[in-house]
C-alpha cells in the first residue's frame, strides 16, 4: 500500500523531484557540450593538419584543405595560390582601404574567382552586388576571360584579365597588390 501523503508533503516531493531531475540534464547537457567539444577538437588536429608553409616577403601563408590562408593585421585570407607560385604582374591597384566601408560591384566569368573576391574582400565592404554593366565612377570589379594576363586599374574600375586556367591566379595576385603583399 502506498502511504498518504499531505498536499504540502506531495508538493515538496515534486519539487525535489523536479530538482534532481533538472540537475540531471545539467549534467548531461555539460558533459556532451564538453565531451563534443574535445572530440572536435581532436578531430580538427587530425583531420586538418597544416600540411605546408611558405614564407613571402615576411608573410606566412598556411596550406588548409588545398588553400592558402593569411592572417594579416587581424584578418583571414584565403587563397588558391601562394605568392609564390603565380607570376609577378606589372600594375598599380588601388590599395584595399579604398574599398572599406563601400558597396563593390562586381562584374565576373569565372565563379571561382568571385567566390575569392567575395570571401576576401567581403570583409571589408558593405555589400557585393553583381551586376551587368559596368561603371567607373563606383568601386567595380571586372573580372573576364583574356588572351593575356593583366590588371588594370581604371579610376574606380579594375580589370581582371587572364586565360580561362588563369584568372583564379591573376585574382590572388590582384589580392596580393591590393593588401601590398606584391607590388
Amino acid at each position: 500500500m502506498r502511504k498518504i501523503l499531505s498536499k504540502h508533503d506531495a508538493e515538496k516531493k515534486a519539487k525535489r523531484n523536479r530538482i534532481i531531475l533538472g540537475l540531471i540534464l545539467i549534467f548531461i547537457m555539460f558533459f556532451s557540450v564538453a565531451e563534443y567539444s574535445f572530440l572536435n577538437f581532436n578531430q580538427n588536429n587530425q583531420e586538418n593538419p597544416v600540411i605546408d608553409k611558405t614564407t613571402y616577403k615576411d608573410f606566412e601563408f598556411s596550406e588548409q584543405n588545398g588553400y592558402w590562408i593569411l592572417n594579416k593585421d587581424g584578418n583571414s585570407f584565403i587563397f588558391s595560390y601562394n605568392p609564390n607560385e603565380i607570376p609577378r604582374i606589372n600594375s598599380i591597384v588601388n590599395p584595399i582601404e579604398n574599398y572599406q566601408g563601400k558597396i563593390l560591384y562586381l562584374i565576373s566569368n569565372s565563379s571561382i574567382a568571385e567566390s575569392e573576391i567575395r570571401v576576401n574582400i567581403g570583409q571589408f565592404v558593405n555589400g557585393i552586388i553583381n551586376v551587368e554593366k559596368e561603371n567607373c565612377e563606383q568601386n567595380t570589379i571586372i573580372i573576364k576571360e583574356s588572351s593575356e594576363n593583366k590588371i588594370l586599374q581604371k579610376d574606380n574600375c579594375v580589370y581582371i584579365e587572364g586565360k580561362k586556367d588563369d584568372l583564379v591566379k591573376v585574382t590572388d595576385e590582384f589580392f596580393f597588390k591590393l593588401l601590398k603583399i606584391s607590388n
